[in-house]
């Protein structure tokens, strides 16, 4: 049975405003708090102690953009050929691609596949061919993606398994090619996870969120460009019972089919990525631009007009529906935000009560980022994409003008017009890992755009709780919501910006409880579930 706690000796920031900090928190049987403790100030007897160390603490981190089933898939499937070593991203070499997927395909019999290859790493700066891949591995289905996951190759027995050949380049689909086989591709690899594997891949994505301080994802899931949604499937099954709270986005663009699954949901939400996108990414050259790319006569197309974008949102804007959508480039942001103005001019709501979002906003113009701001939108960002490329990588200087890269994730332009900012990660595009996008945020690379430590803290915890309508109970340390909150090896507010990227959360406490993983193993992870009460996504 669960007893009051007081958590003491804590440096606690509440960030319900602006340096205030307690040094002990009493959380009830509830799991809500009840009361936070000034320095020197009596802490309550017979009750439960919990030492935090002289810890920081800071409310648990919630991620407003990730793809929670294809980074469970892709863990526990796929290779992953993106990694930080010696202040570089390797592999760096279409050779070095090879050898990894070498090591892939000896572990196991089935289709070989390498995710989160970073295009602007490798010297060749593109995929490798399906005639690369068939001299490589014969025979053998093969399928790389790229890091941004706006691009994918596949060796000639792939192309033939998924009936895409007709749409490739030499085995490479980029833009609306990429975006809308991709419930095909999902399908595929699915059909590789026994119940053994998807339990050992959720329970690694579960562990990594629960190791990063974060108790909460919104997971944009699904395609509907196949019969079948394996993912979603697997998702309304789980989801609900992982201990992390999972907030549910299919990426449906049919209102039918998303209202199957509605009972399931907290709150009726749609949209996302894949059939959502407005327009693609920078490093597959399809985020649409005003200005063409510096290493190609074209400035990107979207995928969707305004008026296109409109008749996709109408149906679930009128049926009560909350939705996101992708867009990058200005012409792709325009698309979406017109249609948002259109319906919340025609419904008289100024004020986005229905807490639309527009997930990336990469590259705003200026009227774009006023109009925004007008309507309070939600825009789940990542600056650390910003952060890692100038650092690391370098692609955008490769690819967009000094006035286009200017523009890039306007942070502190967006706070100041109004904007909900919401920090998030897009995994497996990226780990999650706040601390990468809070650096990212605090240094970003264009230093007007730079906002604080507490305003990027808030960002990835009050800005995710409203956006899932959660403000009143998460996202901040209060008396009278739930005590979500990490531990942190490090002061976020003492230490030096440039290290903020190297801060470790040491625990995370999800209503008053510590957060752990489900067991790996299919019979634990089972146990575990069925133990664990279900909560709507």
């Amino acid at each position: 049975m669960r007893k009051e706690t007081v958590f003491a000796n804590g440096a606690i920031y509440s960030l319900e405003r602006e340096g205030e900090r307690f040094a002990a928190m009493l959380v009830g049987a509830d799991g809500r708090i009840r009361e936070l403790y000034p320095t020197g100030a009596p802490l309550p007897a017979g009750v439960a102690a919990f030492d935090l160390g002289g810890a920081a603490v800071v409310p648990a981190f919630i991620d407003a953009h990730a793809h929670f089933m294809s980074k469970a898939a892709l863990d526990a499937l796929a290779v992953k050929l993106s990694r930080l070593e010696d202040g570089r991203i390797a592999p760096d070499s279409l050779e070095a691609v090879r050898e990894a997927l070498e090591a892939r395909g000896a572990a196991s019999a089935g289709p070989i596949i390498g995710f989160g290859l970073c295009l602007g790493a490798v010297a060749e700066r593109r995929l490798p061919r399906a005639s690369e891949l068939d001299a490589w591995f014969p025979r053998r289905p093969v399928i790389v993606l790229s890091m941004d996951g706006h691009s994918s190759s596949y060796s000639t027995p792939a192309l033939r398994k998924l009936g895409v050949g007709s749409m490739a380049d030499d085995g490479v689909l980029s833009g609306a090619a990429h975006e809308f086989n991709m419930g095909k591709i999902t399908a595929f690899v699915m059909k590789g996870l026994g119940p053994g594997v998807l339990a050992r891949g959720i329970s690694a994505a579960v562990e990594e969120a629960a190791a990063s301080g974060i108790v909460s994802i919104h997971c944009l899931e699904g395609t509907e460009d196949a019969p079948t949604d394996p993912a979603v499937a697997a998702f309304k099954l789980v989801g609900g019972r992982l201990g992390l709270r999972l907030k549910l986005w299919m990426q449906y663009t049919d209102l039918a089919r998303a209202s199957r699954h509605a009972g399931a949901l907290e709150r009726r939400r749609v949209g996302g990525c894949l059939a959502w996108e407005m327009d693609g990414s920078v490093s597959s050259r399809t985020a649409a631009f005003d200005l063409d790319y510096l290493d190609r006569p074209d400035a990107g197309r979207p995928y969707r007009t305004p008026d296109e974008a409109l008749a996709l949102v109408r149906p679930f804007y009128e049926a009560g529906w909350q939705t996101s959508a992708h867009a990058i480039g200005p012409r792709g942001i325009e698309s979406i935000l017109s249609a948002y103005e259109r319906l919340m001019d025609a419904d008289g709501d100024d004020g986005d009560s229905r807490r639309l979002r527009i997930d990336h906003f990469e590259f705003p113009r200026p009227d774009q980022i006023q109009r925004a701001g007008e309507r309070r939108l939600v825009l789940p960002v990542q600056p650390g994409f910003a952060w890692m490329d100038e650092k690391f990588v370098h692609t955008y200087e490769e690819a967009l003008a000094p006035s286009v890269r200017a523009a890039q994730c306007p942070l502190r332009s967006l706070l100041d017009a109004g904007c909900v900012v919401a920090l998030s990660t897009d995994a497996p595009v990226q780990p999650l890992d706040p601390f990468v996008q809070i650096a990212g945020a605090v240094r970003h690379p264009v230093r007007s755009e730079r906002i604080s430590v507490y305003e990027a803290l808030r960002a990835y915890s009050w800005a995710g709780a409203y956006a899932a309508f959660e403000e009143r109970d998460r996202g901040t340390l209060a008396v009278g919501k739930y005590a979500d909150f990490a531990a942190l090896d490090a002061d976020p507010f003492e230490a030096d910006p440039d290290t903020l990227h190297q801060i470790r959360v040491t625990g995370t406490w999800h209503e008053g409880r510590p957060l752990a993983a489900p067991p790996p193993g299919l019979a634990g992870f089972l146990a575990r579930a069925a133990a664990t009460p279900r909560r709507r996504l």
